[in-house]
């Protein structure tokens, strides 16, 4: 495996240790990964959206018409399979997330509160580039809380400053980016000032200790389309902003002295698309006495569904209930909106893990159709409802990733880069294996292609 000397930034279109920092620039490149959350492949080149900064890498570079996310379509489980480089049937990851029994059966709960260890089943590009003896960084990534292969690390979960490295939450108040060291010091802003906290975290480590590896995740986009739809002026605005950041950051990498070195990728981690009808399964569930609410809680049951956007697992209090995993079964046939229900021996055929290797997955996987998401309300007893019901026109994903919806841009300049280049398709496995060949570590557990043909011969061989 060949070593890129230079830098190279990904930008995707989504318990504290402390170690001894290294200021000094390391001679084998760094690579930055941003997420910007729920930014669908087709708002790329849409002239309602003004992202120059985006649009002039793309033109300066290589973009692909669609970047494919892992199944389900889904934050924390596209983004793990972005640094691992495997669908879910290998990372185990489905959920934003750690689905969870209560006393060991109904009612199921997804906890974010989890370490990495406890969510990830295989290695990560991180993990890789930290054992080769590289400097390694994250802020706001998925599935990182108390990882002990990360310097560095804001972690994407509910409590994040409490959460950061130590070091780093010193710092952050230091300069005055955080005005205490508390996770109200984060949640007090608005998601468009969450991301510039985030931005302005990653331009301190930028400017201060370039880490080998810097993964970046900002959410305005997404909190954005799920509140207002796509094609929406808010969305739009969030996506303007994002293109401002995205702009600070190089500005940074330019001060640094790095910008020179650097090569930038730009992806996501699913599209979007908008959802005027809710299906609320648990109601439907309930209507047939499969599963008892009260006072909007769940109290128990024989079947019971956990939902996000175009796909709903449903989970039995009895693994050996059959009668109520075909009841269940009988009951969404027939229901307005489901595309498809999917048999756990046939999860695989969507990189899904079977409930034999991962006890993530549900006994039956409900499919949406485009328009509809699943809710997990349990109000009412109308099984279809309209999304305006729940206060906003909402925008969703989740969804297979067969739909042209999911699809999501992925731009790569710069540095060792084609310029000029087209291609059609980029499976979002192949990001991880192409950055550790770029950074000259091993990765060999990814499943992905490295990315060759988008590296200039000089870099290819």
């Amino acid at each position: 495996m060949k070593k890129i000397a230079g830098v190279c930034l990904f930008i995707l279109l989504s318990g504290s240790y402390a170690f001894a920092h290294h200021d000094e620039n390391n001679s084998t490149g760094n690579v930055v990964i941003i997420s910007i959350d729920g930014f669908p492949a087709d708002l790329l080149w849409d002239v309602k959206v003004h992202i120059p900064t985006i649009r002039n890498l793309a033109r300066n570079g290589t973009w692909a018409r669609s970047m494919v996310p892992s199944n389900p379509t889904l934050t924390w489980p596209n983004h793990t399979s972005i640094v691992t480089g495997v669908h879910p049937e290998k990372h185990c990851l489905l959920f934003n997330g750690k689905l969870e029994y209560t006393d060991g059966g109904l009612p199921v709960r997804v906890n974010p509160r989890k370490d990495k260890s406890d969510l990830v089943q295989v290695p990560t590009l991180f993990d890789a580039v930290f054992n080769s003896g590289l400097k390694t960084a994250e802020v706001n990534w998925p599935a990182t809380r108390n990882a002990n292969t990360l310097h560095d690390s804001f972690p994407d979960v509910p409590d994040n400053v409490g959460n950061m490295t130590d070091d780093l939450r010193w710092e952050l108040y230091d300069k005055g980016i955080l005005n205490d060291m508390t996770t109200f010091a984060l949640w007090q802003f608005s998601g468009a000032g969450r991301d510039e906290v985030w931005v302005n975290t990653a331009q301190h480590l930028i400017e201060n200790r370039m880490p080998n590896l810097l993964l970046i995740h900002v959410l305005n986009v997404d909190s954005s389309h799920h509140r207002h739809g796509v094609d929406s002026e808010p969305g739009y605005t969030a996506l303007q902003l994002v293109d401002y950041q995205i702009r600070q950051i190089i500005e940074s990498l330019k001060s640094a002295g790095h910008f020179e070195e650097t090569t930038i990728f730009i992806t996501t981690d699913h599209g979007f698309t908008n959802t005027p009808n809710s299906i609320l399964p648990n109601v439907a569930l309930a209507n047939h006495g499969l599963l008892n609410i009260e006072d909007g809680r769940v109290i128990n049951g024989r079947v019971q569904a956990i939902s996000n956007g175009g796909i709903s697992f449903l989970y039995v209090n009895d693994p050996d209930d059959v009668e109520a995993i075909e009841m269940a079964e009988e009951i969404f046939e027939t229901i307005e909106g489901v595309y498809k229900i999917i048999q756990p021996d046939d999860y695989h055929l969507y990189g899904l893990p079977h409930p034999d290797s991962c006890d993530q997955p549900g006994v039956l996987l409900l499919a949406s159709e485009p328009g509809y998401a699943f809710n997990n309300s349990l109000q009412g007893d109308e099984v279809v409802v309209n999304s305006s019901d729940f206060g906003y026109a909402a925008g969703h994903h989740g969804f297979l990733n067969t739909f042209q919806q999911m699809s999501g841009a992925f731009i790569v300049a710069g540095k060792g880069i084609h310029s000029g280049l087209v291609i059609d398709e980029v499976d979002i496995r192949s990001i991880a294996p192409t950055a550790a060949y770029i950074l000259g570590v091993e990765f060999d557990s990814a499943d992905g292609e490295i990315l060759y043909n988008i590296l200039d011969l000089e870099f290819a061989n």
